[in-house]
């Protein structure tokens, strides 16, 4: 649910991706209330290098419409195309 709806709040997490990824970077939790609970990652829980926060302005994010059913509309089975900041992201502009 973040990664197709990055900026609606709800599903698995009480705040938006975008919000989470606003709030770590100037606090170091995801959401505020956990800044206590938060842990340095492991060695092994590296980042991809291509990884960046997300950017609404240049990422064409999907907006949810109300009384649309989504859960057979995924774009893929492989659920990575998800992923915004790869180049085999699903809602890629054409520039």
């Amino acid at each position: 649910m973040q990664l197709r709806f990055p900026t609606m709040p709800g599903g698995a997490n009480t705040v938006s991706l975008q919000e989470a990824q606003e709030n770590y970077r100037d606090s170091g939790a995801a959401e505020l209330r956990n800044r206590a609970l938060v842990r340095a990652p492991f060695e092994d829980e590296v980042r991809e290098p291509s990884w960046r926060p997300l950017d609404p302005g240049t990422d064409n994010v999907e907006e949810p419409q109300r009384g649309v059913g989504y859960a057979d509309s995924y774009p893929d089975r492989d659920t990575t195309v998800l992923y915004y900041w790869r180049a085999t992201y699903w809602r890629r502009r054409v520039s």
